[in-house]
């Protein structure tokens, strides 16, 4: 947060004289409970915030042909910030299930390594969600963008590593001897693999923020104006 502004413009937080402090849920005097959100909406802010710095690193480390210089080093960079980004991008959604979760299922008494969203029989959507949000969630998870950071951070840290290539186009021997160079990331669909330029993780964080702000925005409704003290 730089002078007092926040990035994520977060409808949960308060801003009052360059700071910010978390809403407190209405109806509840139960202190344990908003403090539990308020530590999952932190991690998934965090989260966030440490995939927007590894969106930056991804792009810097390629922009470093693999072939010059240092290309060991530019390359371990490379898949070094593309795991760290995926993985960062995928737990802000799954610590923002661990936020639903408090908020709408606190009663039932759900453990975290319970909280889930893979299938309708998930005990979370068994939880009193609002319809227009359950909805949201239910629809934007069955569009393309999701589905592969979810795969991309598959490959990342449980198979293998982000799969990239790289082309450029020039001539000559120097390391500056060249016109254009991109890296490419590859992920498998129906049993082939495809690629998309290293800048789409770019669009992947811009939309993932935007989802988890509107889910933000849907949950708002159960918070007041007062802030949580001490925080």
């Amino acid at each position: 947060m730089l002078g007092g502004e926040d990035w994520l413009q977060d409808p949960l937080m308060e801003i009052s004289k360059g700071s910010s402090k978390p809403r407190k849920l209405k109806n509840s005097s139960d202190e344990k409970q908003n403090n539990s959100w308020w530590s999952f909406h932190f991690a998934t802010r965090l989260k966030l915030d440490g995939a927007d710095h590894f969106c930056r690193q991804v792009l810097g480390a390629a922009s470093m042909p693999h072939h010059r210089g240092l290309p060991l080093l530019a390359h371990r960079q490379l898949e070094w910030y593309l795991s760290a980004f995926f993985f960062e991008l995928m737990s802000a959604y799954d610590t923002l299930l661990q936020e639903l979760n408090i908020v709408y299922a606190y009663d039932l008494g759900l453990k975290p390594k319970d909280v889930r969203w893979a299938t309708k029989k998930d005990e979370l959507q068994k939880a009193e969600l609002p319809k227009e949000l359950l909805q949201y969630m239910r629809e934007e998870q069955k569009k393309e963008w999701f589905k592969k950071v979810r795969i991309y951070r598959n490959m990342a840290t449980h198979h293998y590593l982000v799969p990239i290539s790289s082309s450029e186009i020039g001539w000559g021997d120097e390391p500056l001897d060249y016109t254009s160079h991109k890296v490419y990331i590859h992920y498998r669909q129906g049993g082939h693999f495809k690629n998309e330029d290293v800048n789409v993780c770019k669009e992947y964080l811009k939309n993932m923020v935007k989802y988890i702000k509107s889910v933000w925005g849907k949950m708002a409704q159960e918070f007041q104006q007062g802030v949580l003290e001490g925080c």
